[in-house]
């Protein structure tokens, strides 16, 4: 009983100390793991609906029952969609094919027009800016040097060589330390710390490496960070209102979005704080369906695109995440086995889930509380095109 008390009075003290003497360790102390609704907590940054949106039409063929087809779950062999739905404490799960809704399931709270933090999907949409920049001209080409754009960095013997391919490959060569291996670990773990600072751009300018750049893959949010800050130098404009005019607007989101910011005018916490509805997320993944275009006029380079899908040599042994042993390509996740599917998706903590299918023409979107589950989205895709 003595040596419970006196952990609590350890961790008070702990609590106490963070509070008075470093705000990023507090709010690591108090908000721990984040959920998909600890961004209203932030300060953000809001992009508006599009003024001509998009409206999914529900699909006039009352399809299949999804709830009744059996998917793989952990290792727990296969059970009913309806109990995978349960078990990952899933939230939103829509199936559109053909432009058409086919299927959609909300839970705990969550319908079409509530927006959910999308974690590491945020990644993604910086790789589709990324595209739009390049295109636009702001940046030449992606073997620039990051220094081009942030010279206050030039002084700094660390960034002198990186380029944007080696943030865009994350072969920066940066220490990032993730979390996951305890709560004392985690606690002074660089992913906490990133996703809790109070100035993105101090941390950035001071972070070490631990590896040569270029020449190793470490996941890392603070390859995309430094993406971000560079897009926003090139741009001049704060890379949601970049977003909101080039991509928001034009994909027909019916509803805003928003960005988690460091503070008050500060960077744009882009690899771990993009808030969305599901429904708009959905048309993310049918610009990239549709090769880059809204009808027939180009939002994203169907160059760009292609170039994001196609998984190149250096990056083919970089990861083999879970069964379709999925690589990451201009952060996406490209299954290696994907060469007759052609399918891809983007990732996010907790089970958010942006996948896209071309050969059944098929968009699936999940937002989750708990976890991954499983990777049951190619079988969907396959139930509902009937082959």
């Amino acid at each position: 009983m003595k040596y419970i008390k006196l952990i609590s009075i350890a961790l008070i003290l702990t609590i106490l100390t963070a509070y008075l003497c470093n705000n990023q360790l507090f709010k690591i102390l108090i908000y721990k793991k984040p959920t998909t609704q600890t961004f209203k907590d932030f300060p953000i940054r809001k992009t508006a609906a599009s003024k001509q949106p998009i409206h999914f039409p529900q699909s006039p063929k009352n399809l299949k029952n999804l709830d009744t087809l059996k998917v793989d779950y952990k290792d727990q062999g296969s059970i009913p969609f309806s109990e995978y739905f349960d078990k990952g404490k899933l939230l939103a799960f829509i199936v559109i094919r053909d432009d058409s809704i086919v299927y959609q399931k909300y839970k705990g709270g969550f319908q079409e027009s509530t927006i959910s933090n999308t974690f590491s999907v945020g990644k993604t949409i910086i790789s589709i800016l990324l595209g739009k920049a390049l295109e636009d001209g702001y940046i030449k080409t992606i073997n620039q040097k990051i220094t081009d754009f942030i010279p206050e960095l030039k002084e700094k013997e660390n960034f002198k060589n990186i380029s944007i391919k080696n943030l865009l490959e994350m072969k920066s060569g940066f220490r990032f330390k993730r979390t996951g291996d305890g709560i004392l670990s985690d606690l002074f773990s660089d992913e906490a710390k990133f996703y809790y600072s109070d100035d993105l751009k101090r941390d950035l300018a001071n972070v070490i490496p631990d590896t040569v750049n270029g020449t190793k893959w470490h996941y890392s949010n603070v390859d995309v960070l430094l993406l971000t800050w560079v897009i926003e130098r090139a741009s001049k404009k704060y890379v949601s209102d970049y977003f909101g005019e080039e991509i928001w607007e034009k994909i027909g989101a019916q509803y805003p979005c928003s960005w988690g910011v460091d503070k008050i005018g500060g960077l744009e916490n882009s690899p771990s704080s993009f808030q969305c509805t599901a429904i708009d997320l959905a048309k993310v993944g049918r610009l990239y369906l549709m090769k880059g275009k809204r009808d027939t006029v180009s939002i994203v380079p169907e160059k760009w695109i292609n170039e994001s899908l196609l998984v190149s040599p250096s990056n083919k042994n970089n990861t083999a995440k879970g069964w379709q042993k999925a690589t990451h390509q201009n952060y996406w996740w490209i299954p290696q086995d994907s060469a007759k599917e052609g399918d891809y998706y983007a990732d996010g903590l907790r089970g958010q889930r942006l996948y896209i299918n071309p050969k059944t023409n098929t968009i699936i979107v999940q937002l989750a509380e708990a976890g991954y589950g499983g990777f049951p989205y190619r079988k969907i895709s396959h139930y509902f095109s009937g082959f």
